[in-house]
C-alpha cells in the first residue's frame, strides 16, 4: 500500500509527529514508494547558527538520505525524538465528556512537523549533509533555534516536485524573497554546474534581515547592476543584486520592481532566459506576471502550510488553469508542486 493511499490514524499520526509508530512509519515510506525515494531519517545537527536577526542556517549530517533536487524540501520534526505521542483524551464519564491529555494539545508545543526548503547539500565520506535556512517566527521555528550541535532529528524527504533546467537558454534570474532565498541558492549550484550565467535577486525587508552574507557594503550597488557582493552566490558563479523594502541596502524598494527594472535594461532577450522565484506571493505574483506579459519562461515556488507533506491530509491546494469544463482545478503544493509554472497558477 503506497503511502500517498493510506489514510489510517495511526500511519497519519506517525507521519505528521514522529509517534510510538515511528520505526514502522520508516519502513513502510522506504519499502512502499520506488518510485519516488523518501522515508523517515534521524540526523544530527553539526550546526545551528544565527545568520542575521531573524534567520538561522540548520546543517544537518545523515549516514544516508536519498538523492535530491532543488525546489525540494523536507518536513522536520520540531521537538526532541525522545517525546512521543500519546492518547489524546482522558477517559470519558458517564456524565460528562473527556478532557485533552496530550501534552502537544494542553500546552505550547509544535504538534506538526514543518516544511522547509533544502538550501544545499554535500556528500562526503559516505555521509550526506543538508542545509536548511529557515526564519524564527513560531512555536516550531523557535525550539528549533535552540537545537545545539549533536541533537538528532527526524525528518521526512525528500518532497515534492523539483526546477528544470532548459537546455537551450543560456542564461536565468534568480528572485528570492526572504525565506525564498534558501531554494535560489541549492538552485544556483545547478544551475552553475550546468553552465548557465546567473543573475540572483535577494529581497528584505530591511538589511539585518538578509539572510546572507555582504562581501563589503561598498560592493553593494543601489542600482539594478548586477555584482559580485553577496558570498554565497559568488560561490556558486551567480552575480547578485540586492534589494531592501526600506533601502537600508542595495536597491530601494521591493526586490520584484528591481527585476522589473533589470529586464527593461538587460540585453538578455526573453528566449535566452528562465526566471525562478520564491518568496511572499504577492512578490511572486508580480514576477510571474511580469514573465508572461514578456513571452519569459517563470518557474514558481510556491508556499502553503502543510501538515504532511505527501499529499494525505489534502490541505495545500493551490489553484491552477486545466482543461476541464470549469477551467480550473487544485493542485496540492505538496506532492504536485511545489514548483509550478507560473502561466497554470491562478491567483484570484
Amino acid at each position: 500500500m503506497a503511502i500517498e493511499r493510506c489514510r489510517c490514524i495511526n500511519c497519519i499520526s506517525t507521519a505528521l509527529t514522529g509517534g510510538d509508530s515511528f520505526s514502522t512509519m520508516a519502513t513502510m515510506l522506504q519499502s512502499t514508494a520506488p518510485t519516488r525515494q523518501r522515508g523517515v531519517f534521524i540526523a544530527e545537527v553539526i550546526d545551528n547558527k544565527r545568520i542575521c536577526r531573524e534567520h538561522y542556517l540548520l546543517r544537518l549530517r545523515l549516514d544516508q538520505f536519498p538523492p535530491t533536487r532543488p525546489g525540494q524540501f523536507v518536513q522536520l520534526q520540531c521537538h526532541d525524538l525522545s517525546e512521543q505521542v500519546t492518547s489524546g483524551w482522558s477517559d470519558w464519564s458517564g456524565d460528562r465528556p473527556g478532557k485533552l491529555s496530550q501534552s502537544e494539545l494542553v500546552t505550547v508545543k509544535p504538534l506538526l512537523r514543518r516544511p522547509f526548503s533544502l538550501a544545499g547539500r554535500r556528500d562526503a565520506g559516505g555521509r550526506v549533509e543538508l542545509d536548511i535556512i529557515y526564519r524564527t517566527i513560531g512555536t516550531g521555528t523557535h525550539w528549533l533555534a535552540g537545537a545545539g550541535s549533536e541533537r538528532h532529528l527526524s525528518l521526512i524527504g525528500p518532497l515534492g516536485n523539483s526546477f528544470s533546467i532548459p537546455p537551450t537558454k543560456p542564461h536565468a534570474a534568480l528572485v528570492g524573497g526572504g525565506v525564498g532565498i534558501p531554494p535560489m541558492l541549492y538552485l544556483a549550484e545547478g544551475l552553475a554546474s550546468a553552465g548557465k550565467k546567473v543573475v540572483a535577486f535577494s529581497g528584505a525587508r530591511t538589511a539585518d534581515l538578509l539572510p546572507l552574507d555582504v562581501t563589503n557594503r561598498a560592493d553593494v550597488p543601489r542600482s539594478v547592476r548586477p555584482a559580485r557582493c553577496i558570498r554565497q552566490f559568488n560561490d556558486r558563479l551567480a552575480d547578485s543584486i540586492v534589494a531592501t523594502d526600506d533601502g537600508s541596502l542595495g536597491y530601494p524598494g521591493i526586490v520584484s520592481r528591481a527585476f522589473d527594472r533589470w529586464l527593461d535594461q538587460t540585453a538578455v532577450g526573453p528566449g535566452q532566459l528562465t526566471v525562478y522565484a520564491c518568496g511572499p506571493e504577492p512578490m511572486m505574483r508580480a514576477v510571474g506576471q511580469t514573465c508572461i506579459e514578456r513571452g519569459i519562461e517563470c518557474q514558481l515556488a510556491m508556499e502553503r502550510h502543510m501538515a504532511c507533506g505527501m499529499g494525505t491530509c489534502q490541505s495545500c491546494v493551490v489553484k491552477i488553469r486545466s482543461d476541464d469544463k470549469q477551467g480550473w482545478a487544485f493542485r496540492l503544493c505538496c506532492t504536485d508542486g511545489p514548483i509550478f509554472d507560473a502561466r497554470d497558477i491562478i491567483w484570484d
